[in-house]
């Protein structure tokens, strides 16, 4: 057995020094969910001629290279590059998933991804997130794959701010129920957030994001047992601020 395994690989590595490289298939993980990378973008830059690769010798061809300089690109989480023994070089692409948008005070515009990394918008590659916008001033530069986890703790507001909408972001990207219902959040200051419903015409004030999952769960039997009765329309305003209640303005 041993030594039909060591002729087999013999065999194997004889024969693809003389197959070369004749097509690239990319694969991009969850494309139908986001387009944060496109396969003919991967596949237009491996054709080029910074790698060159059609015609070129599979065994000449540095797989890990290849991972590597893709790896630089913003929005890849990861990619695995490999050979087949007909001479289509194989690129699996997975995507970072975005999950918020930011706006700043100064318009500019990003992601940040479900493990707390910027991305850089880019306007063909759209995604639809929770949108968050206002008074936001980063205490960082804003650099691609910088992550929002690294700022230091500290008593300055900017620094917890930018956490906090993470995590508010985190925790409505994985509820079912509040993904639905949250389109946008709008910063006045740190203590002064108001979230934007996807029904009804009406505001939530938050004031700020401290203990954000109990505000949320007493919306929610808000939403679940007084406004089905109530009426979606009847008021203007609900307001989350103070401990153990809400207060509801009329329309």
């Amino acid at each position: 057995m041993l030594v039909y395994l060591v002729y087999a690989l013999n065999f194997s590595k004889g024969k693809t020094k003389d197959v070369v490289c004749k097509n690239i298939r990319v694969d991009v993980l969850d494309s139908s969910q986001f387009q944060m990378v496109k396969a003919t973008e991967i596949r237009k830059r491996l054709l080029g001629k910074e790698f060159n690769l059609i015609g070129k010798p599979l065994n000449e061809i540095n797989t890990s290279i290849l991972e590597d300089e893709l790896s630089q690109i913003a929005a890849v989480r990861n990619v695995e590059v490999f050979k087949t023994a007909n001479g289509t070089l194989c690129v699996n692409v997975e995507q970072r998933i975005p999950i918020v948008r930011v706006f700043n005070a100064k318009n500019q515009s990003y992601y940040i991804d479900n493990e707390g990394s910027i991305l850089p918008f880019r306007v063909k590659l759209a995604a639809n997130v929770l949108i968050v916008n206002g008074n936001i001033h980063e205490p960082f530069a804003i650099k691609p794959n910088m992550s929002v986890l690294s700022i230091p703790d500290s008593a300055s507001r900017n620094n917890l701010l930018i956490k906090q909408i993470f995590q508010f972001a985190r925790f409505i990207n994985s509820n079912s129920f509040w993904k639905a219902q949250v389109s946008q959040l709008y910063v006045n200051n740190s203590n002064n957030i108001e979230l934007v419903p996807t029904v009804g015409p009406h505001i939530v004030l938050l004031g700020n994001l401290t203990n954000f999952k109990n505000k949320l769960a007493k919306l929610e039997l808000l939403y679940k047992k007084a406004l089905p009765v109530e009426g979606w329309n009847k008021y203007s305003i609900i307001n989350l601020k103070y401990s153990n209640q809400i207060v509801c303005t009329k329309r």
